[in-house]
């Protein structure tokens, strides 16, 4: 996820029928360009005798198949909301991706393998005029098609296009061998077109790795980027001063445009339920209206302007940065009962730091006891990406909230 999929999910009705209507018309493209070169690499194949030139026109024909697929992906993901989908349809453009990067892995297998056997058992190679043209013609479509769909995917922030984008590289890359090869041998006689082949298996292979790997992440929810993060997090402290802080802020990708998230929001406690509800109220609503973005807003109250509370954050956040300079502690909460006085706070853990949920606890307890030994603490540990370890606070004590 980053700052361009937020732009896309603010397009409007029309906008939408826009990116859906090109993402269509650049993959008939694919096909028509894919079509032509495969007749006529299958042609020149059999009229020059050449097994490699005809295998390289049904590795064409695959090609449209992909391209057919780019295009009916971008017509099932652009359907509307249902019953059975409640989040719609755009992971079908990372699903289109993965079944591209799926014939490249085949075509790349089968390359690695031929190429194998070429060099056990290297062949002459063909350099007839027929030849030449063949190749020079592919590596002109090809590469149109790379740059095509490039400025598509820019524009579309299209996995599809991307993936399609990736294809035609691995294609210009093959074919560049091919007539590096084929030259090589036609000059000088030397034959490398087995080892030349197995190192463009090689590139194609990880070229379809690299984009299975980035479609199952996103299917499986790989977290935003740091630039679309600080975005929201920008926007939502720029909305009002009464809002004093922001964490927990949870995005969730369900495809191009589709972007859903909830944050935790801390504003002064002297607001009361009504004003703090109306004022989230109309954040969300405006994240939706100017992104095209579900947001879920829950108020944290933050005692603000108080002697004692700002003593207490500043210790706590001295005690966080000697233990770690990325540690993070917010929510902060004071109560008071008629036998205690209770400090309650969250601790968000760094992924590198090693230390115990307990040890960080403990190291908390021993700095604020130092100072403030009247207060009973109550601590949430937080780990990124791991289940939160918590100090239930008992429900049934008579709490008064610490307003000033």
């Amino acid at each position: 996820m980053n700052l361009q999929e937020l732009k896309i999910a603010a397009q409007d009705g029309r906008e939408a029928r826009e990116r859906k209507s090109q993402g269509i018309k650049a993959a008939m493209l694919g096909i028509s360009l894919n079509i032509f070169l495969a007749v006529s690499k299958i042609l020149a194949g059999y009229l020059s005798g050449s097994v490699a030139i005809s295998a390289d026109g049904w590795n064409n024909v695959s090609d449209a198949f992909s391209s057919l697929v780019t295009m009916l992906s971008f017509v099932y993901s652009s359907k509307p909301a249902d019953q059975e989908h409640p989040f719609g349809h755009a992971r079908a453009e990372y699903i289109a991706s993965s079944i591209i990067a799926l014939g490249m892995l085949v075509v790349g297998l089968a390359l690695g393998r031929h190429s194998i056997q070429r060099i056990i058992t290297p062949q002459d190679l063909d350099f007839g005029v027929l030849s030449f043209l063949s190749l020079g013609v592919s590596i002109a479509v090809k590469g149109f098609l790379y740059l095509f769909y490039c400025r598509r995917d820019r524009h579309l922030c299209s996995p599809a296009m991307r993936a399609s984008a990736k294809d035609s590289l691995a294609d210009v890359v093959t074919t560049l061998a091919v007539l590096f090869s084929t030259i090589l041998f036609a000059v000088w006689g030397i034959n490398v077109d087995g080892l030349t082949g197995l190192l463009v298996s090689v590139f194609i292979l990880w070229s379809a790795i690299d984009i299975m790997r980035n479609m199952v992440n996103r299917l499986m929810g790989s977290p935003p980027s740091k630039e679309l993060e600080q975005h929201i997090v920008d926007e939502i402290l720029g909305t009002d001063p009464r809002i004093v802080g922001l964490h927990d802020l949870l995005l969730h990708d369900y495809g191009p445009g589709n972007l859903h998230a909830s944050a935790h929001v801390e504003v002064d406690s002297k607001l009361s339920f009504v004003s703090a509800h109306l004022l989230l109220d109309r954040i969300e609503r405006k994240f939706y209206e100017d992104y095209g973005l579900d947001i879920v807003l829950h108020a944290d109250p933050t005692t603000v302007k108080d002697p004692l509370s700002d003593q207490l954050s500043e210790l706590l956040h001295k005690t966080a940065c000697d233990i770690d300079p990325n540690l993070n502690v917010h929510d902060l909460q004071q109560f008071e009962t008629a036998t205690e006085y209770i400090l309650a706070f969250d601790i968000s853990l760094p992924d590198n730091l090693t230390q115990s949920d307990d040890d960080i606890r403990d190291k908390f307890r021993a700095a604020v006891k130092a100072k403030y030994p009247e207060l009973t603490l109550y601590i949430a540990v937080e780990r990124a990406y791991q289940t939160s370890s918590k100090e239930q606070i008992p429900a049934n004590i008579d709490v008064i909230a610490k307003d000033s």
